[in-house]
């Protein structure tokens, strides 16, 4: 016999368990898909014997993240779930924290810090499948702009390098420019898309890694350049989805926003509950790949 998850909540009534949330990046559209699981899911599973508290953040900002850590701990958590900033002060405090309080980190990894699991995406998987997209859609042949976005998050990084690296590897005649930043700022990479047409009059792809989706589509369409520069983003959000129908996404990879939501948040509360670890220390989201014919 093995009591529900319920029942062993509900004999924690007189000492609940307590998990602290740490959603960065809220600001932007898939980020906060991810902040209203979290929402949903706090609301599913508080009871007598269970208490969590979620801490917003705007932008990927270390600083708040680590005032974030330490106002949780004060409020006594037993488990954190975070989406981390990749910086060496978070990591350290991570790995200080995990021998006393577990750790998921979802959305983004933060290796070698002692974290118990992390859920979400294979960043790098997800670009080397965007390459592969991409080699596609160009017949193998011609000039391709990778926008990037936030230099302290790895998973952004990550793709990035995943894209790079497989088409270096197996697809030598996409011509790849130098990856540009934008932030997660829409009308940035809106900026950048058509500063690179203008330099690159023979540009055939974009291959926007992070937010700014709508961006890059606005640039596109003001451009006259639907159908003619290929471009492939990230998320099932609804002004996605929209961009698909319209014909200026050619492919969106999804990366599961429910998933990363609700399953760290799930892991620390069987773990604290009844010592159940989870299977594997890496839980991924589908390569979830779509198109105008199945948003």
């Amino acid at each position: 016999y093995r009591p529900n998850r319920a029942g062993r909540m509900l004999a924690r009534a007189k000492n609940p368990i307590r998990i602290g949330v740490i959603v960065q990046s809220v600001e932007t559209m898939f980020m906060h898909m991810v902040f209203e699981e979290v929402m949903r899911t706090q609301a599913q599973l508080t009871t007598p014997g269970a208490e969590i508290y979620v801490r917003p953040i705007q932008g990927v900002d270390a600083d708040r993240q680590l005032a974030a850590i330490d106002e949780l701990i004060a409020l006594g958590i037993n488990g954190l779930a975070l989406s981390p900033a990749a910086d060496e002060r978070v990591r350290a405090r991570v790995r200080e924290l995990s021998p006393k309080i577990p750790v998921v980190t979802f959305n983004t990894d933060l290796p070698e810090s002692g974290r118990l699991c992390y859920v979400g995406p294979d960043n790098y998987a997800f670009g080397r499948a965007s390459a592969g997209l991409m080699d596609l859609l160009l017949a193998g042949q011609g000039e391709v702009l990778l926008v990037a976005g936030q230099e302290n998050n790895w998973s952004h990084q990550q793709r990035v390098d995943g894209f790079q690296a497989e088409a270096a590897a197996n697809f030598p005649g996409l011509s790849l420019l130098p990856p540009q930043t934008c932030g997660d700022d829409q009308q940035l990479a809106h900026d950048i898309v058509c500063r690179a047409v203008q330099e690159h009059p023979s540009l055939r792809g974009v291959y926007v890694s992070v937010n700014g989706q709508l961006g890059a589509c606005d640039a596109l369409r003001e451009l006259g350049l639907q159908g003619k520069v290929h471009l492939i983003c990230h998320d099932l959000i609804p002004a996605n989805a929209e961009n698909v129908r319209r014909g200026l996404i050619d492919f969106l990879i999804d990366q599961d926003a429910a998933l990363q939501g609700a399953r760290p948040i799930e892991l620390l509360m069987d773990y604290l509950l009844a010592g159940e670890k989870p299977e594997t220390d890496r839980i991924l989201a589908c390569i979830d790949i779509r198109n105008r014919y199945n948003v």
